[in-house]
């Protein structure tokens, strides 16, 4: 992980943290319909310190999840699970990403035939990433009865 800086495309939301070099890129119909037409690329941050946040509208997309944009420029900014801080943001937000690697590819049964799997990525269906989230969801539910 490293110290950095990112913001969206009108600047008038930007954050520092601790970013890591690996990424995901999610293949879900919504975030294609999300991010335009490819995958969402997506990177783990921690400390997260946001300016601007009066900028970033959420949409409650399912059962679990919101998607934040910047209200000014349209941004996509993160995606994160229903309750909780932000774990992940966009990764064409990072100002430097020249250390940044795919690593996973998420979804992948919604990966467009013209778009070639990333080498070297491991690759998660539907099924698997919904049995995962079901998982940690009950690990964390069974933490808090504790």
């Amino acid at each position: 992980m490293a110290l950095k800086t990112g913001q969206c495309l009108c600047g008038a939301v930007s954050f520092r943290g601790d970013v890591d070099e690996t990424a995901q890129a999610c293949h879900c119909t919504q975030c294609q319909r999300w991010t335009g037409g490819g995958p969402l690329f997506a990177v783990r941050v921690r400390d997260l310190e946001l300016t601007g946040e009066d900028h970033i509208r959420t949409y409650n997309h399912s059962d679990w999840g919101d998607r934040a944009v910047c209200e000014t420029c349209g941004s996509t900014l993160y995606w994160k699970l229903t309750g909780r801080s932000v774990a992940f943001v966009a990764l064409g937000l990072v100002d430097d990403q020249s250390d940044v690697t795919i690593t996973e590819e998420i979804f992948v049964d919604y990966r467009p035939a013209w778009l070639s799997p990333f080498e070297g990525a491991t690759q998660r269906t539907e099924a698997e990433m919904k049995a995962q989230l079901a998982a940690f969801l009950e690990k964390e539910k069974r933490h808090d009865q504790v």
